[in-house]
């Protein structure tokens, strides 16, 4: 039993950012040419849903007529009033759930929460924390973790895990990933190849890994290559004048996302895509690595042939 997904992740549509919602029909026509099953994103993707919301809807009820769900990023609420509004734009209850497509479970967590003087709460918006922070960041917390359990173990189906923050080992990981793995480990161990792939955004970088015979792919950002705190100022300013934090970034030329099909038996193939930096100004040119321990900070995400044991 095999299914074809679209994913992306991080489009971060937000008016400080020279990003408009025309990759958004670019991702959708790949999906289409490709024959998905499930168009999905990892988190950070609509951050003004007041004033964006049509463009939510170009994905979530898109012109292909594909099943499409997401999972929230860090920035979801940076300019919405509360996760309640943002459940109601994608007709859910919770903010983590899940949906079973074509014999798969996908299951979406939410991964913004944190713990700070004891007290477990919600991201108020923005992402908590400045160069070094002395509390848990990125946390499912026991509840969700209790829930994730549950839902796996009932599964009928393989399942599919997304989140924004990466459930991997890799330093920029969800504080309880360690237990989310646990809990795969488990299941998996009672149910062989219940979990099959799980996938993430928030790093901005491209990386896939196999752990405990689970796939783990960090899903690059589909515009934003970089981001510094101090402007460079590299942009023409006719493209960069009008927003308020273009000089802060790097951007990709093309809308990045990948075809992956997920085979029951264990294989996963994914078709990535590349392409160059806008107007020329790469990382480098704001002082920033190509290589980190989250993945690689290149304008890409690779193509992969995995086959489980």
């Amino acid at each position: 039993m095999k299914i074809r997904l679209s994913v992306c992740s991080d489009y971060h549509l937000h008016p400080q950012y020279p990003i408009d919602a025309s990759g958004i029909d670019t991702i959708v026509r790949r999906a289409r040419e490709a024959k998905a099953d499930v168009m999905l994103h990892c988190g950070d993707f609509i951050l003004d849903l007041e004033h964006q919301k049509s463009a939510l809807d170009a994905f979530l009820h898109n012109s292909a007529g594909i099943p499409a769900f997401g999972c929230y990023g860090n920035h979801e609420l940076e300019l919405t009033d509360s996760v309640e509004t943002m459940n109601a734009a994608y007709g859910i209850d919770n903010s983590y759930y899940y949906r079973d497509v074509k014999g798969f479970r996908f299951v979406m967590l939410d991964t913004n929460f944190f713990v700070k003087d004891g007290v477990f709460q919600r991201y108020p918006g923005y992402s908590v924390g400045g160069p070094s922070w002395d509390y848990d960041l990125n946390m499912l917390g026991e509840a969700q973790l209790y829930w994730l359990r549950q839902t796996l173990l009932s599964s009928p189906y393989p399942c599919i895990i997304l989140s924004h923050a990466c459930l991997d080992e890799k330093p920029s990981c969800a504080w309880d990933a360690p237990t989310v793995r646990k809990i795969i480990h488990d299941v998996n161990a009672k149910f062989p190849k219940r979990v099959l792939l799980c996938l993430n955004g928030h790093i901005h970088s491209d990386s896939v890994v196999v752990l405990d015979n689970v796939v783990y792919f960090n899903i690059n950002a589909t515009y934003m290559g970089a981001w510094r705190l101090q402007k460079h100022n590299l942009f023409p300013p006719e493209f960069a004048g009008a927003y308020a934090s273009a000089d802060n970034c790097a951007f990709f030329a093309d809308p990045l996302n990948a075809i992956v099909t997920v085979d029951s038996d264990g294989t996963v193939d994914i078709e990535g895509m590349e392409t160059t930096y806008l107007y020329g100004v790469t990382p480098a040119d704001l002082g920033l690595p190509t290589e980190t321990p989250n993945g690689s900070v290149v304008p890409r995400i690779s193509d992969a042939h995995i086959v489980l044991n």
